[in-house]
């Protein structure tokens, strides 16, 4: 079992608190409908006896201990009298009731006084007036029985019943408040067992556990847009900032090994892997580094739709010998030393292509003319393109995307790239939510926060100006 902290706990409920509040309103809402529209009110009333006559209690020598035992014996007898069948049929008789005996008997209770000799015919009913007329018929038919059988008339009544206009049944708002504690509780115990059934990666903690690889990078999720080249159009992003830390710990880790061609890919699609390989290139031409990005997704090519360029020719157009890499090649006019060269027509055999002596040739030959070639592969999960790749690249970033792709399909990703002895020098967390159950919400969120700050305040300062 893995476990979670307090601090877990807290941010699933905050994840999943429009989900917990929108089933316990739907609890609220179906209570209230049944509460008001669906049930019918029942009425509840009662009658009162007392066993033992009243002249008893004014003897000259007072009221003896054993009468008084005897009478309380009595009520319990009394009690099972009023429900017994030959008292019920009399009243469904005398009354004209359509209703069997076991229908009467639910709606017919005897209730006995603790240490005292009252006995109390409690009626409910759907309507309040035909409560008092069963509970006022069984108080007569049960004196008349005790008469008829017993020969005494010791049963006396203290309080004939009065139609009850208050129903007992439905309470609308005790019901609302029960059905919106359940629904929360549904909710919660809901919620923790999709978190619960969710075999994703999540954190950093997951990645060391499952993968054994270290997290190199962790990309922060931008919602509702298409990230791009973010790096360029928003470089005071966490998005940003976050690529900014992925290039440094990529340089940390090929200290004793140069990595001049790093291939970046992932166990399957909508990972972000184009995402990652265009920002990463771009981040890295920052830093005064002659770059080459190579969309080498032959089968679905995205970098050039990513970055806005044509795709008309390409690398396919270089392995075929029929242009020049810089025939081909496109400079990002924002970042100097930024190239960008696209997949080209897409041809019918990939991975032959990727896998072939002239991609080996390609790559060798142009390995000083830039300080990084960056390779963006297809998914690994899908085709053996990357695994191709890896025999003639210096390195691998492997990119899952946090809450997405199960742990045995990226396991799965990672054992193949293993066997095609594929160097991966870590992973990329990809997709993290800002406040999300990761190691890295807190600092990106101040990050976030500060520098959402100083662009209000320049806005400001805009303003004022």
């Amino acid at each position: 079992m893995e476990e979670i902290s307090l601090r877990d706990v807290f941010f699933i409920l905050r994840k999943w608190m429009v989900l917990i509040i929108i089933l316990a309103a739907i609890a609220v809402l179906i209570a209230g409908v049944l509460s008001y529209y669906v049930l019918k009110p029942e009425y509840q009333t009662f009658t009162t006896l007392m066993v033992g006559k009243p002249k008893d209690y004014q003897s000259d020598g007072g009221l003896e201990y054993n009468e008084i035992l005897l009478n309380q014996k009595l009520v319990s007898t009394y009690g099972e009298l009023v429900k017994s069948r030959t008292v019920t049929d009399r009243v469904i008789g005398n009354l004209g009731l359509n209703m069997s005996y076991n229908t009467f008997r639910n709606k017919v209770s005897v209730n006995l006084v603790n240490n005292t000799e009252i006995i109390r015919i409690q009626v409910t009913d759907k309507d309040p007036y035909l409560a008092a007329d069963i509970a006022n018929e069984t108080a007569e038919v049960f004196m008349d029985t005790v008469k008829s059988i017993m020969r005494v008339e010791n049963v006396q009544v203290i309080d004939e019943a009065q139609p009850n206009l208050i129903p007992i049944k439905p309470r609308p708002m005790l019901n609302m408040a029960i059905a919106g504690v359940l629904g929360l509780m549904m909710g919660v115990f809901f919620v923790f067992l999709i978190e619960y059934l969710d075999n994703t990666i999540k954190t950093a903690e997951d990645v060391e556990k499952h993968l054994g690889l270290a997290v190199l990078g962790a990309i922060p999720v931008v919602k509702g847009e298409d990230i791009g080249l973010i790096s360029m159009t928003d470089p005071k992003s966490p998005v940003t900032e976050a690529f900014r830390t992925l290039r440094t710990n990529i340089q940390f880790s090929s200290i004793d090994k140069e990595i001049k061609t790093l291939i970046v890919s992932s166990s399957s699609p909508t990972e972000g892997k184009s995402t990652i390989s265009i920002n990463l290139a771009s981040i890295i031409a920052q830093n005064d580094k002659k770059v080459l990005l190579i969309d080498c997704d032959l089968r679905k090519p995205r970098v050039h739709e990513n970055i806005g360029l044509a795709n008309m020719e390409g690398l396919t157009n270089v392995l075929m010998g029929d242009k020049d890499l810089y025939d081909v090649v496109h400079e990002y006019e924002d970042v100097s030393n930024f190239y960008i060269l696209t997949s080209g027509p897409i041809p019918p055999n990939p991975a032959e292509l990727l896998g072939s002596r002239r991609m080996k040739e390609f790559l060798d030959n142009i390995k000083d003319d830039f300080d990084m070639i960056i390779l963006d592969s297809p998914p690994i999960g899908l085709v053996t393109d990357s695994a191709v790749l890896s025999n003639i690249a210096d390195g691998l970033l492997y990119v899952t995307a946090v809450g997405q792709t199960d742990i045995e399909v990226v396991k799965a990703g990672k054992e193949l790239l293993y066997k095609a002895k594929a160097n991966i020098i870590g992973v990329v967390l990809n997709k993290i939510p800002i406040e999300g159950r990761s190691s890295y919400r807190y600092h990106y969120y101040q990050y976030y926060n500060y520098y959402g700050d100083e662009q209000k305040k320049g806005k400001r300062r805009s303003a004022k100006a």
